[in-house]
């Protein structure tokens, strides 16, 4: 189990000697300080340890998955970095809630984080006890072994990330309906869907022994969720997205994801990209739009977490990028082979 978490030693037969015994204590007391100098100065060498946990079919598998309810100090917050400090406290989605039940068991799995079914609750008007209330939400969680304070920096990140996305996409989305080429050609139905990233919360409470604990909390995706991009390269291909005709001409309705990572590119000088693209098309309404979540942004200083990888998911992207009509109808330069992502 130690050497799972990056702990080394070696074994000594000592003699009963004071020469050999002054040897094996000179050795363990190295061996002591090496391995906790590793494990202070450099914890990217340490062995992560994933969680156990059963997975579930879908979110929607309630009646099987055990609950588990905390109502104990419950708090709502939400990160705003433009603000100091950045965690403000708000109120609960519900007026009447007083907890949440969240399930044991994920029903999601990404790369980083595990993804639970969540509720708010409130006490029961008759009787005693709690129940749901309100619309379903979605728990996100590291997938290894943490404590609690990694899990903090784990929800700074996630929500610093999410929260510069957003921003990121509203000014794209104003680019895009300031853009000639992107206008109808032929009716309201043709507008450019909107890019949007979900905003996240984070339910502290005090679990059963009165530790602090945190969830990390957002809404749920109603809709067939899809992987459009990640950090690797990877672009969704001959997805069947449907089309609208623009002034450019007709264009699939994914493109504009892909014209969104690069716009970020050359808006930010060559420094920055959203990638690892994911969530719905939501169809519902007289414009499709597409609502999105857990965004990697690679930078040239890593500032954006573990999904972070710098310049290398800068080059993973230029390297498959493909520019569409829209990418064109942004003004937006081809990206050759990519050489500003070098540098």
């Amino acid at each position: 189990a130690a050497t799972e978490h990056g702990a080394e030693g070696q074994f000594n037969h000592a003699g009963l000697s004071p020469a050999e015994l002054s040897t094996t204590f000179h050795t363990m007391a190295t061996t002591m300080t090496t391995t906790r100098t590793e494990l202070l100065s450099n914890k990217t060498k340490r062995t992560k340890t994933e969680k156990r946990y059963t997975m579930r079919k879908s979110y929607n598998d309630v009646d099987l998955v055990p609950l588990r309810r905390e109502t104990k100090n419950v708090s709502r917050w939400r990160y705003d970095n433009r603000t100091q400090p950045p965690w403000k406290k708000v109120e609960f989605l519900n007026n009447d809630a007083r907890g949440f039940e969240v399930a044991q068991d994920p029903f999601g799995k990404g790369a980083e984080r595990l993804a639970y079914m969540f509720y708010e609750i409130k006490k029961k008007q008759i009787g005693s006890g709690y129940e749901k209330v309100g619309k379903s939400l979605v728990a996100k969680n590291s997938i290894y072994n943490e404590d609690e304070r990694s899990k903090e920096k784990f929800h700074t990140d996630f929500c610093r990330s999410q929260q510069k996305a957003w921003e990121l996409a509203l000014q794209f989305n104003r680019a895009v309906m300031k853009a000639p080429l992107l206008k109808p050609a032929k009716d309201e139905v043709s507008l450019p869907p909107p890019i949007e990233f979900l905003q996240c919360n984070v339910y502290d409470y005090e679990d059963h022994w009165g530790a602090k604990c945190g969830l990390l909390v957002e809404k749920f995706l109603h809709g067939r969720f899809t992987k459009f991009s990640s950090n690797n390269g990877y672009v969704l291909k001959d997805d069947g997205s449907a089309t609208i005709v623009l002034e450019v001409g007709e264009v699939k309705l994914t493109d504009f994801l892909q014209a969104f990572s690069h716009w970020v590119y050359v808006s930010s000088s060559n420094k920055m990209l959203v990638c690892d693209l994911q969530g719905i098309l939501d169809s519902e309404g007289i414009r499709p739009t597409f609502r999105l979540t857990d965004p990697a942004i690679c930078s040239k200083e890593r500032r954006y977490g573990k999904t972070d990888i710098g310049l290398q998911g800068i080059r993973n992207w230029c390297r498959t990028h493909r520019c569409s009509p829209i990418c064109r109808a942004l003004s937006l330069p081809p990206m050759g082979n990519c050489k500003e992502a070098t540098h």
